[in-house]
């Protein structure tokens, strides 16, 4: 039943977005690279429609939040695979540049922001060390309000976008009853949405977060990953000082 299933499965999938250049079990090995294809193989974990896909390439988008991921290892599949994309989507992350021209020509939008992938490969669970007087929970909707107005990135403080992420499950580090700082997850993919109190910082706080989010993800059989801005060297640093691994190659936004 399980050989039926996928092969049912795999026939949908083609006849639904009949990209042209798909051949029989060829595909992108993401797996030579799992830190820089985090995100694509997280939208492979979930099923996710594939737009384009030989060995050389692939397209992928999140039906969630409507992004498109693509990877392309030479400049003719990368022209086919940007051929075959949607013309509805929220944003391009590519991970190469051989993308590049192709999207300016077809979309007309230019790559704005540059980011580095940071993934936790352990396969048990880091443990969450806090220092004495602090505990971590889950937070409410009651934190909704202080999450809003603590959260330092402005593309992303707004009731529409933190509520949802409050909602799959954000944590928050206490003393007393203070709301210290906390961490969650991006549109349920990516860890972040990370912010300590200014008074709060230097005491492992921090650090402590990212390993319950990442405990948080491997528990829901997400891959515990994140993205971090190419000039943010103190997020990089923390993310090495919590045993994450950064990513050598960086990944590309394309804006609409």
């Amino acid at each position: 039943y399980t050989t039926l299933f996928r092969s049912e499965n795999s026939l949908a999938r083609t006849l639904i977005f009949l990209y042209p250049y798909l051949k029989e079990g060829v595909s992108m090995d993401l797996e030579k690279n799992i830190v820089l294809y985090a995100d694509m193989l997280e939208c492979e974990r979930k099923n996710q429609p594939i737009y384009y896909e030989d060995e050389h390439a692939l397209c992928i988008q999140d039906t969630y939040n409507q992004m498109l991921y693509c990877a392309s290892d030479n400049k003719k599949s990368a022209k086919r695979m940007v051929e075959a994309m949607p013309e509805s989507f929220s944003m391009i992350v590519a991970h190469d540049m051989y993308t590049d021209q192709y999207i300016k020509e077809r979309f007309h939008i230019a790559c704005t922001l540059e980011c580095y992938h940071t993934m936790y490969i352990g396969k048990e669970k880091p443990v969450v060390i806090l220092p004495e007087g602090y505990t971590m929970r889950l937070l409410d909707e009651h934190y909704l309000p202080e999450v809003m107005s603590l959260y330092s990135m402005e593309d992303c403080n707004d009731e529409a976008y933190l509520r949802p992420c409050l909602e799959d499950g954000m944590a928050g580090v206490f003393q007393n009853d203070i709301l210290c700082g906390f961490m969650g997850v991006h549109e349920k993919s990516s860890m972040g949405i990370l912010e300590i109190k200014p008074e709060y910082r230097r005491q492992g706080l921090a650090v402590a977060l990212i390993h319950q989010i990442v405990g948080m993800q491997m528990d829901r059989g997400r891959i515990p990953y994140g993205e971090i801005v190419k000039d943010n060297i103190a997020s990089i640093k923390l993310q090495e000082k919590a045993g994450l691994v950064v990513s050598k190659e960086l990944t590309y936004w394309y804006f609409p």
